[in-house]
């Protein structure tokens, strides 16, 4: 079920519906919907006067995308989603329930255009309280704009509707996922010299060390639970070996025997040498 608040409101058309009833396809095509309804599936007849419904509508439907054309998507992606709504609007009326098509039909392809913006329109997904809160903001910023003669801020924009300060921050931080820019774009303005994806991001040099560090992930697990403790306080508390000592009740040389044998065993599950590992783990 379409939610009937959506995370994008449109804008007004700049091409108003005609004031004759007869000239509106949404309206003058009822009369063939139920005559469509009457025909059986798979009748020739039923087909042409569904695709003639549609072809007649059409417009209807690429009036209803043009709505939402400042919201930044491309008006051949909204025509094309406005199109199906249309097309499940027609193959859903039910003349039966006397509810004239359009009354059907406009909130069937505002629903799919409300889909389309949840769903697919933003490059990283985010839950509809932000997308309510981004739109919130993007509409009051002009508004603000033209009232106060400067940039409004997040205390300006906060004030006004009568939000937290923090969730205008959130907003804005939401905005940035709404739209993903290619690295291949020009990096200035001017549209010359390198490329975004040449001057931002690096070689990540930790990323040649995850096959040791998994490695040894494994190797740790199985150590005898002794010389685990041993390896942890070593390597991970950086204790000295007379300070392991003194904490687990060993002598300085027998926690030093105790480390090479859990290196010795850590090494040999490293680089699948079994026969210095189970070596070591019998001296453990």
């Amino acid at each position: 079920m379409i939610s009937t608040s959506p995370a994008w409101s449109p804008v007004s058309s700049s091409v108003p519906f005609e004031a004759d009833p007869e000239a509106d396809p949404l309206i003058a095509v009822t009369p063939d919907l139920a005559r469509m309804a009457a025909l059986r599936d798979g009748d020739p007849e039923r087909a042409l006067i569904r695709s003639d419904v549609i072809c007649r509508c059409t417009p209807a439907a690429r009036r209803e995308a043009t709505r939402y054309r400042r919201t930044g998507e491309p008006l051949d992606d909204l025509v094309q989603v406005a199109t199906v709504g249309l097309i499940l609007a027609v193959d859903r009326y039910d003349p039966s329930r006397e509810v004239p098509f359009k009354h059907f039909a406009l909130p069937t392809i505002s629903g799919e255009l409300k889909r389309y913006f949840r769903d697919k329109g933003w490059s990283v997904r985010v839950n509809r309280r932000m997308q309510e809160l981004c739109q919130e903001v993007r509409q009051a910023e002009p508004e603000l704009a033209q009232r106060l003669g400067r940039t409004p801020t997040a205390e300006d924009l906060a004030e006004h509707l009568r939000l937290p300060v923090g969730d205008i921050a959130l907003a804005r931080e939401g905005e940035v996922v709404h739209f993903a820019r290619s690295l291949n774009r020009p990096a200035y303005f001017d549209g010359e010299g390198d490329e975004l994806g040449d001057i931002i991001g690096s070689d990540d040099r930790a990323l040649l060390a995850v096959p040791e560090r998994d490695a040894l992930r494994r190797a740790l697990r199985a150590l005898p639970s002794r010389l685990a403790m041993l390896v942890s306080l070593r390597y991970l508390d950086d204790l000295t070996q007379s300070e392991i000592g003194d904490k687990v009740g060993l002598s300085q040389m027998q926690v030093s025997r105790l480390l090479d044998r859990a290196i010795t065993l850590l090494r040999g599950h490293m680089t699948c040498d079994e026969a210095r590992a189970k070596g070591a783990r019998r001296g453990a």
